[in-house]
């Protein structure tokens, strides 16, 4: 029957109900790969216990480079949680995998394991350890960006003072466009540039060096303020979302929050 499957012509759904009457398991797991209905093959090994069969299945198909979905990883764990019996070595597989791809957040991870009896804390401590060290190493990270942003916030908070209160001198001898000796008439800038007339154009009002970033800036200020007006867009995004916490964490990092 195997065979006549993989060569002959045959309508799928009919040649499952077969199978299923005959018990034939290899027909019905074969069909359900065929057929990309990946979870059902799952369950066959989940409905029988067959946690060898079921991690042999997962790799397989949970293989994304091959055409697979890699939130099996995510089903296979929640059938571990609620396993009754001592299954360590599989979660640990498991494990690994789920944190490599990035598929659910460590908290989430061990509310599933925590329905399980039977696991000890030494099946999750090398998998929370490492977790515990990259988050470390994120947070030292985000904290030399928290102090680098704030040397130069001081900086431009000390330069913007400067500006309101104190008298700016011009001592440019080259003009920043062409490179050749400035000479009059001439346009200076408050960010310390300094053109030709001729080499400005008819725009001698902005700095053709630090326009593009400006404008960048208020784009991201106006697109700012335009989320701001919108707020079922996030109340969207944070109900759809796998992981809300991160929904948020965005909008305080682009200070969608402090408007």
């Amino acid at each position: 029957l195997l065979l006549i499957l993989h060569f002959g012509r045959y309508d799928a759904e009919n040649a499952l109900v077969v199978c299923h009457l005959h018990a034939f398991k290899q027909g019905v797991l074969f069909l359900y790969e065929r057929m990309k209905m990946y979870r059902d093959v799952l369950k066959v090994y989940m409905d029988g216990n067959d946690c060898a069969g079921l991690i042999q299945a997962v790799m397989r198909l949970g293989d994304e480079s091959y055409g697979g979905d890699s939130r099996l990883w995510v089903d296979v764990l929640e059938f571990f949680g609620k396993f009754d019996g001592d299954c360590s070595e599989q979660v640990k597989e498991v494990l690994a995998h789920i944190e490599s791809r990035n598929l659910l957040p460590p908290i989430v991870v061990l509310q599933i394991l925590s329905q399980n009896a039977h696991l000890t804390l030494s099946v999750v401590k090398d998998y929370m350890a490492r977790i515990l060290r990259d988050e470390s190493a994120v947070i030292e990270e985000d904290k030399r960006a928290v102090e680098k942003y704030r040397r130069e916030t001081a900086n431009m908070q000390k330069e913007l003072k400067e500006l309101k209160t104190q008298a700016r001198v011009f001592q440019n001898s080259k003009c920043s466009a062409c490179s050749a000796p400035l000479e009059l008439p001439a346009v200076h800038f408050l960010c310390m540039h300094s053109f030709h007339s001729r080499c400005l154009g008819e725009n001698e009002r902005e700095c053709p060096i630090c326009t593009p970033q400006n404008y960048t800036i208020l784009d991201m200020r106006r697109s700012q303020r335009q989320s701001i007006s919108e707020p079922d867009k996030f109340f969207t995004q944070l109900q759809h979302s796998g992981d809300g916490f991160a929904v948020v964490a965005e909008y305080f990092g682009r200070g969608l929050m402090n408007l």
